[in-house]
C-alpha cells in the first residue's frame, strides 16, 4: 500500500513539502546505522533496538522522546531506520533468521496480518488491560488485532475525510458539507465552473494501492465491505456495484471530476492548486493546505467526515509498535510499547506532528486545549470522529493481494475497458484464490 503517513511539524506547519509528497508514492531517505537516543547502545540487557521507518515523523519524534522513556525505566533505545520501501523485507527477513536485531517492529497494519499469522510477532495482550484498554477509541484497536490477540499498539489511526472550498461553498449557497452521496454529487456539479478551470470533485482511477483504499471505503459508505468477519472476499455485491456507479456517474454523467485516471499525486494537487472544490485525503493534507508556500487554498477550507450512501465512514489504517517474537529483551521492548503509546506521549506526537491518535483521554484533551484555535480543535476532532465511526480493513494476510484485484477492478471500470459485473467477479474470483491460498 502507498499510502505514507508524513507529517511534519505541528497543524498547518510543515517541513519541506516536497519530500512529503516524494514519500507519498516511494521511500523515505535511506537509513544507514542506527540513531543512538540515549547513552547506551545496541541490544542486550537494559537496552533495546527498535526499527523504524527511516525520514519519518515517527523516527523524529520518538528520537527526541526517548531518553525520558531511558529516565524512567533504565532502558536505553537504539534506533535502526529503514527505508519505507524495504521496511516489510527487511523486518520478515529479521524474523525468519530468528536472529532478534531488532526487539521492536513499527508496524505498518497492511502486513501485519501476516507477521501475526506465522508468529513473527509476540501477543501483547497482557500489555493493555482494564482502563487503558478502555481509553482506546471505538475500533482502534481492531486495526492491532488478529485472531482476537493483539500484535501491536497502535501510535496512529486515520483515515481519509473530506477536504472541501469554504470560500467556494459560500459563493456558491451551499450551506454545509455533504452529509450523503446525492448531496455530494449535487454539490459536485454545483461547484464545477468551466470559465475558472474548477473542477467540483475528483475520482480516483489510477491502478494503484490508494485506489483500492478508497474503493473499499465507498463500498463500506454503501453498507457493505470487502471481506466478511473472517476475512473471506465479498467484493462482488450490490454494495460494490453501487459504489462503481457512483463513481462513473460523477465523472461521466456529471461530469464534475476531470477526466482521466487519477492517483493520489492528482487528487492533493490539484486541491492545493485550487482547482478541486473536494476531495478524500489522509490528515496529512490538512498541514499542507494550510501552509501558503505550498497551497493556494490556506484559509480557504475545512475538513468534514466522509459523505455516506447512508454511512459517513472511511477504512482505518494504522502505524503502532510490536514486540518481535525473537526479541532477546522482551520485557524491555513490552515496556516501550506500553510507554510509547500512553495518553502523555501519544498527546506530545499528536501536537507535534498534527497526527491523529487512538486515546479518547487524548481526543478529550485536544477538544478543550485553549492554546490551540477553534480550527485546529475543529480538524482534530473531525479526524477523531471519522476513525471511531469507521471500521478497518480485513485482517488477513491475504490484504495485499486484495488490494491489488480490487485496483484492476476499479481501474478497468474508470477506463472503460470492462464492465462493472465482469470487473468484480474478477476479482471475486482472485481474492477467494488468495484467501484459500494464504488468507485464512
Amino acid at each position: 500500500m502507498k499510502r505514507r503517513n508524513s507529517y511534519q511539524g505541528g497543524l498547518g506547519v510543515l517541513a519541506a513539502g516536497s519530500a512529503i509528497l516524494l514519500g507519498l508514492a516511494a521511500c523515505a531517505p535511506g537509513g544507514g546505522g542506527g540513531t543512538q537516543a540515549t547513552s547506551g547502545g545496541g541490544s542486550g540487557d537494559g537496552s533495546i533496538t527498535v526499527g523504524v521507518e527511516a525520514g519519518s515523523p515517527w523516527e523524529t519524534f520518538y528520537g527526541k522522546v526517548a531518553p525520558d522513556f531511558t529516565k524512567e525505566t533504565g532502558i536505553d533505545v537504539k534506533f535502526l531506520p529503514v527505508p519505507h520501501a524495504n521496511m516489510h523485507q527487511q523486518f520478515l527477513s529479521d524474523a525468519v533468521s530468528g536472529t532478534g536485531a531488532y526487539d521492536v517492529y513499527t508496524v505498518d497494519q497492511t502486513w501485519m496480518p501476516e507477521f501475526a499469522s506465522k508468529g513473527y510477532l509476540a501477543e501483547i495482550d497482557d500489555q493493555l488491560q482494564g482502563d487503558a484498554r478502555a481509553d482506546f477509541l471505538p475500533h482502534t484497536l481492531d486495526t492491532a488485532t488478529y485472531k482476537d490477540k493483539l500484535y501491536s499498539v497502535p501510535f496512529m489511526v486515520h483515515n481519509t475525510v473530506m477536504y472541501y472550498r469554504t470560500d467556494l461553498f459560500k459563493a456558491a449557497g451551499i450551506e454545509h458539507p455533504p452529509t450523503t452521496w446525492q448531496e455530494y454529487r449535487d454539490a459536485a456539479k454545483k461547484l464545477t465552473d468551466s470559465s475558472t478551470g474548477t473542477w467540483g470533485t475528483i475520482i480516483p482511477g489510477k491502478q494503484d494501492g490508494e485506489v483500492a483504499t478508497r474503493f473499499e471505503s465507498f463500498v463500506q459508505q454503501a453498507g457493505g465491505d470487502i471481506a466478511d468477519s473472517n476475512g473471506a472476499p465479498t467484493i462482488d455485491t450490490p454494495e460494490a456495484r453501487e459504489a462503481l456507479r457512483m463513481m462513473l456517474a460523477i465523472q461521466n454523467e456529471d461530469k464534475s471530476s476531470p477526466n482521466g485516471l487519477h492517483d493520489l499525486t492528482d487528487m492533493q494537487g490539484q486541491f492545493l492548486e485550487g482547482k478541486v472544490a473536494m476531495v478524500p485525503v489522509w490528515p496529512y493534507l490538512d498541514g499542507l493546505a494550510s501552509d501558503p508556500a505550498q497551497s493556494k487554498v490556506a484559509g480557504k477550507f475545512s475538513v468534514a467526515p466522509s459523505p455516506g450512501n447512508p454511512d459517513q465512514v472511511s477504512t482505518t489504517f494504522s502505524w503502532g509498535f510490536g514486540v518481535s517474537a525473537s526479541s532477546k529483551n522482551a520485557d524491555a521492548a513490552k515496556k516501550w510499547v506500553a510507554w510509547s503509546t500512553s495518553s502523555k506521549v501519544l498527546e506530545q506526537l499528536s501536537r507535534a506532528q498534527s497526527v491523529p491518535v487512538p486515546r479518547q483521554s487524548v481526543s478529550d484533551a485536544l477538544a478543550k486545549a485553549s492554546d490551540l484555535s477553534e480550527a485546529q480543535r475543529h480538524t482534530f476532532s473531525v479526524f477523531n470522529e471519522s476513525v471511531a465511526a469507521s471500521k478497518t480493513m480485513p485482517m488477513t494476510p491475504a490484504y495485499s493481494q486484495y488490494q491489488d484485484a480490487i485496483a484492476v477492478a476499479v481501474s478497468s471500470v474508470m477506463s472503460g475497458t470492462k464492465d462493472i459485473d465482469s470487473a468484480l467477479s474478477t476479482a471475486q474470483t482472485s481474492m477467494e484464490n488468495a484467501y484459500e491460498s494464504v488468507g485464512k
